[in-house]
């Protein structure tokens, strides 16, 4: 356990924030000894997993930051066409999206190149041109807080929506998770790439690739390989510059609010939900209150995205007022209410 711990190389946003205690968990056993401990128990604590997708709301956490770090990737159950795959939470989840390409593995290709942990790709339901984690994840295993005991549970029990999981509503600061479960699929004629989105299509278009005439070995390539060149196109390195991603979520609006929205606005983006609610582009409707390559002091948003905030030497309070900004530029615009997709700690 370390005193004062500094966490700002810890959040890939950098602003500065020190720790009144600190320490890496590598193992269940690990873990389950830390929540008997004085300190678990006296003090409030926060897991943290990457930092990729946290803004420290303080210069000082008054209390334990726990930093996941189990590791390994272990195969449960193969079959001639599935394979059943326990991850540690801590393994860098861009790692294991490769490890699956290289065995054709295949389920989570779409989501190469995203920064964080494999445990946030359950708490946060990742998704990324037209796959969501959830279509993968077969268990998730971690440990209760009220019993401290073990527990799975089930993709269905998981209650994963759009960017949302019990662990962000009735399991929030209830639930660690330490492992989670992938069932994919192994190389085969009949597997259905998913290369519906748009800029998918475009690239296809645009490098003259067939994809259909192409064998399942090269299509996995091919796929990969244009999906990083369009992230690489379209958004900043997370690895030179400091951000969180995408910092907002796309909000959904009843049909009644779309459709005057988009008699005002005839370019808004909208995508039909199967709960018949529309499904706005945040970052379309940033763009349209003219903060796309804005900046204020030291936080701006990106020139390639607007979704994309970067702290450049900012604070805490500098990105967190600048965000509260763009919420309320848009609201006062659209009478839309775009929540952060970072979590907050204070």
């Amino acid at each position: 356990m370390q005193k004062n711990f500094n966490l700002q190389a810890l959040n890939t946003l950098q602003v500065p924030c020190s720790a009144k205690l600190f320490t890496e968990i590598e193992s269940t056993y690990q873990l389950l000894q830390l929540l008997e401990t004085p300190e678990w128990k006296n003090e409030k604590h926060w897991i943290l997993w990457w930092g990729s997708n946290t803004l420290f709301t303080t210069d000082f956490f008054d209390g334990i930051v726990v930093k996941l770090q189990i590791k390994g990737i272990k195969i449960l159950k193969e079959t001639d066409e599935t394979i059943e795959v326990q991850v540690g939470a801590g393994e860098i989840r861009d790692n294991f999206v490769k490890h699956c390409i290289e065995n054709q593995w295949w389920g989570i290709e779409n989501l190469i190149s995203i920064p964080g942990n494999v445990g946030t790709s359950a708490v946060s339901n990742i998704w990324a041109y037209g796959q969501e984690a959830c279509e993968a994840i077969s268990e998730v295993i971690g440990v209760h807080l009220e019993s401290n005991t073990l527990q799975k549970l089930s993709n269905e029990e998981c209650d994963f929506g759009y960017r949302k999981s019990i662990f962000k509503t009735e399991l929030k600061d209830r639930f660690i998770i330490t492992h989670i479960v992938f069932k994919l699929k192994k190389i085969s004629q009949h597997y259905d790439f998913n290369t519906q989105y748009a800029d998918i299509q475009k690239a296809f278009s645009e490098q003259w690739i067939v994809f259909e005439t192409l064998n399942p070995a090269k299509k996995l390539e091919m796929l990969t390989t244009v999906i990083v060149e369009i992230r690489k196109n379209k958004l900043p390195d997370w690895k030179t510059v400091w951000t969180a991603g995408s910092y907002f979520k796309n909000p959904k609006v009843w049909l009644p609010q779309w459709e005057k929205l988009h008699k005002q606005f005839p370019d808004l983006k909208g995508f039909l939900q199967d709960d018949e609610t529309m499904k706005l582009s945040a970052g379309q409707l940033i763009e349209l209150c003219g903060f796309k390559g804005h900046k204020e002091g030291k936080v701006k948003i990106s020139e390639q995205h607007a979704l994309i905030l970067i702290n450049e030497w900012g604070n805490w309070a500098e990105v967190k007022a600048f965000a509260e900004k763009i919420q309320k530029s848009v609201f006062k615009k659209f009478w839309v209410q775009i929540e952060p997709e970072v979590i907050y700690c204070d």
